[in-house]
């Protein structure tokens, strides 16, 4: 089945980025939240069997369309206030995406290369890695990367 947007306003009521069932259903019952959330974050509801993205039910609610990525604009993905959703690209939505767990200089698109001793700035932009340059002091590298994604990537640069 189809899910439209008409169907959501059948059985859901919005309220600060959460669904309430409108109607009762096997193990629910009107007025109680609708789904649950995920060790990664993302909220998730059992809908007609299947289970679907809450940010992306929210969306279509609102906008009576699906497209293909929903960006969450604060990086959270438990925020699911419709003001903080948005239709995305793929890139453009690892342009948002948070500093690699991995990362270890504290800035993305910074890290430190021993053979030279310096700091090392680089970012993507259209599949494309750019070097931004190589800096004695961090601040200096998280500067210039901070300068190409605010150019380059617009309102959906994340600096960290």
């Amino acid at each position: 089945m189809q899910i439209t947007q008409q169907y959501l306003k059948e059985i859901f009521s919005y309220q600060d980025g959460d669904l309430f069932w409108k109607v009762d259903r096997r193990k629910v019952k009107v007025g109680q939240k609708a789904g649950r959330r995920k060790s990664n974050g993302y909220c998730e509801i059992r809908l007609d069997g299947k289970l679907q993205g809450t940010h992306r039910l929210i969306f279509l609610l609102f906008h009576g369309f699906l497209p293909q990525i929903i960006d969450h604009i604060d990086g959270n993905p438990s925020n699911n206030r419709i003001e903080n959703l948005r239709e995305a690209s793929h890139a453009q939505n690892m342009r948002n995406s948070i500093r690699p767990k991995n990362n270890t200089s504290g800035f993305k698109g910074v890290y430190f290369d021993k053979r030279i001793n310096k700091w090392v700035s680089q970012c993507v932009k259209d599949k494309q890695k750019f070097y931004l340059g190589a800096f004695e002091n961090i601040h200096d590298a998280a500067d210039v990367v901070i300068k190409f994604r605010e150019l380059n990537h617009k309102e959906f640069a994340r600096h960290n």
